[in-house]
């Protein structure tokens, strides 16, 4: 079939456009080591490309999420380490005061830097992460967890969750441990306190112990005299007697005025202890005696409704030694058992077995971490080689392409070139 010379013109330069541009393309595939995938190519492709594509995106959200949780479970470590560091100087510090090397004076400076390490305590509870979060806050993590009193009574604003983050789509990971089991639920021999309750505590028995006692040592052969200072509520209280013949404990109940139930509780357990009890002259005080004139020991006084160190001691003993029916001029005030140093040591030694166990749980939660962004980074390498697959170019075979499709541009040129250097001359001779 004949065609004009415009038409095979216009043809070539067609041909020769689309040459062009398919080489451009697999000039672009070799630059850039990827296939020229688009709906209108290859639709397969572009599909399997467009999934693997949102896997990748969704990976990359959990492992965001991920190094979020290692920073928080990092710096939550760090905090509880510190909070270990204070428990720690303070333990040091009940030892060294409930020691006789130490007097009132030593003790009342202690207090200071007692008061000092609640300070940083209440400091280290309200910590927050680097996007200004709480970490101790659970759920509630915009706002301070801890709340001081102008009495320096804390108490808790947060909740009770253990706040986390999606690390899979099934899967959450915890960032930190709850400030209420933290901080505020430490198991304690007078039962549940907070960390800022007990080293509250500590404080007050160094204040009210620089004067007072909880255990009193008899040695007049005529006995002591106690005189209580009491409520006008029936109270259950005890206290420890030790005698010539034993010890025993005398539970009873008191009411300011009314000495009847202590005097016969002390003498039913006379037999065990050697010592005697009967009525004072104000009807508000017993006196205590042995009938061989023996010394011995009143302690562990405790009122059942005290759980801890009171700077104003609810209830108190007024003790004075009885020499041949006279009370000597010096007057011992014993308070609560509670109040004694070696109970403050008790309730520290508490709270730190408390803060290792929180150190430990968070190690847990780093180790489900480190565990979880193992998986998570199998997952980023097999969709990495998914995408590749789907994407990256044969260069070899384009190469081989590129070559050929150069080959028939150019003897395409060829051809047009010297079909357009005719003249009609040269189609008559």
């Amino acid at each position: 079939m004949t065609i004009s010379t415009k038409m095979f013109n216009e043809q070539t330069i067609a041909n020769l456009g689309r040459l062009s541009e398919k080489l451009g393309g697999l000039q672009d595939q070799v630059a850039s080591g990827k296939k020229d995938i688009k709906p209108s190519v290859d639709p397969v492709a572009t599909s399997k490309l467009s999934a693997a594509n949102e896997l990748e995106a969704s990976l990359g959200r959990f492992r965001g999420n991920m190094n979020r949780i290692e920073t928080r479970l990092s710096e939550t470590d760090v905090a509880l380490e510190q909070v270990q560091n204070v428990m720690i100087r303070l333990k040091e510090l009940s030892i060294m005061a409930n020691s006789d090397t130490f007097n009132d004076q030593d003790r009342l400076s202690v207090q200071k830097e007692v008061l000092q390490h609640k300070e940083f305590l209440f400091g280290l509870a309200n910590s927050k992460d680097a996007q200004g979060q709480a970490l101790f806050g659970g759920f509630r993590t915009n706002s301070h967890p801890f709340e001081m009193n102008l009495a320096g009574d804390v108490s808790y604003a947060g909740d009770e969750g253990i706040h986390s983050l999606p690390v899979s789509e099934s899967q959450s990971v915890a960032t930190s441990v709850d400030g209420a089991s933290t901080f505020m639920r430490i198991q304690t021999e007078q039962g549940p306190k907070s960390v800022f309750e007990i080293v509250s505590e500590f404080a007050t028995s160094l204040e009210v112990m620089a004067d007072r006692e909880t255990s009193f040592n008899v040695s007049s052969p005529d006995g002591v005299h106690l005189s209580f200072d009491i409520g006008r509520e029936p109270t259950p209280q005890s206290l420890l007697i030790e005698g010539p013949l034993g010890k025993a404990e005398v539970r009873t109940e008191l009411v300011s005025g009314v000495m009847r139930p202590l005097v016969e509780d002390i003498n039913a357990v006379s037999a065990q202890t050697g010592v005697q009890a009967r009525y004072g002259e104000d009807g508000n005080s017993v006196i205590l005696s042995n009938d061989d004139g023996e010394p011995f020991t009143i302690s562990r006084f405790q009122t059942d409704d005290v759980a801890g160190a009171q700077r104003h001691p609810s209830s108190q003993i007024s003790v004075q030694q009885v020499f041949q029916g006279r009370l000597l001029p010096e007057v011992t005030t014993l308070v609560d058992a509670d109040n004694d140093l070696s109970v403050s040591i008790g309730g520290l030694e508490s709270a730190l077995e408390h803060m290792a166990m929180s150190r430990a749980q968070v190690g847990a939660f780093a180790t489900t971490a480190e565990m979880q962004s193992d998986m998570l980074a199998k997952q980023e390498t097999m969709i990495a080689e998914t995408i590749s697959g789907i994407e990256d170019a044969d260069l070899t075979a384009i190469v081989t392409e590129l070559q050929s499709l150069i080959v028939n541009r150019d003897a395409l040129r060829q051809v047009f070139a010297k079909v357009g250097q005719q003249s009609l001359f040269d189609l008559i001779r």
